[in-house]
């Protein structure tokens, strides 16, 4: 039987609260499947899917055949899943604009960073994008 390789598993979450939180739940589920494999995972959260990295924007979000979206982030923080928020989106789209403060603080456990940073961990294993 082949040695099982663990490999870095990029989600990249663009799309934000417009599908009432379908992409996101989709993503989470795809980065706890990568971590349930052995896999390291990662939710690359940008664009407007930015929003997901901010306390208490999924309150309340519940997408039919998947558990409470709230949840679904905190089991895959909790399992060593990594949130990256995209370190522009973090000073612009999600704040109001560059220079102002965001009034919602960020997920504790998210780290801020820039797509450099996404694609060296991209290079080392595989992608999917929501």
């Amino acid at each position: 039987m082949a040695e099982s390789k663990s490999r870095n598993v990029v989600v990249t979450l663009k799309v934000g609260k417009s599908d009432n939180g379908k992409n996101a739940a989709l993503a989470f589920s795809c980065g706890l499947s990568a971590l349930a494999m052995g896999h390291r995972s990662v939710v690359f959260l940008t664009g407007d899917g930015a929003v997901w990295g901010y306390k208490g924007s999924a309150d309340g979000i519940a997408v039919q055949g998947f558990p409470p979206l709230a949840d679904m982030i905190e089991d895959y923080i909790a399992s060593e899943g990594r949130v990256i928020l995209c370190s522009v989106c973090h000073r612009t789209c999600s704040t109001g604009g560059p220079g102002q403060r965001s009034a919602t603080e960020k997920l504790e456990s998210a780290e801020i960073a820039g797509f450099a940073t996404i694609l060296e961990l991209a290079a080392d294993g595989i992608t999917m994008s929501f």
